[in-house]
């Protein structure tokens, strides 16, 4: 006594609308079960991540690295600066602020 089951038999879009009706007033619930799911995993992951410990192959005693200038592409900058009354401008601007509090009025 078997009995073939094929997928004609089955009516997909009267099982769907079924479903649906059944559990469409539930859909919104589910959905705002999702979102807060999501949100407590990604907070979980930012807490885990915060108190991460570096890895035994990273160097943590190393000060912050200052970045290096060639001399040469500084006297560049400078020559430039000389040679183009704009510029020059600018970057007189530029030290000016540097010395005042733009918050200041």
């Amino acid at each position: 006594m078997s009995k073939d089951i094929s997928l004609k038999s089955l009516n997909i879009k009267l099982l769907l609308g079924n479903l649906s009706k059944k559990y469409s007033r539930h859909a919104v619930f589910a959905a705002i079960i999702l979102v807060l799911l999501a949100y407590i995993f990604v907070v979980f992951r930012i807490s885990q991540l915060s108190n991460a410990e570096p890895a035994s192959g990273q160097n943590t005693n190393n000060p912050l690295a200052i970045p290096q200038v060639d001399q040469k592409a500084i006297s560049n900058i400078q020559t430039l600066e000389d040679n183009n009354t704009n510029i020059k401008a600018s970057f007189d601007n530029a030290k000016q602020s540097v010395r005042t509090n733009p918050f200041q009025e």
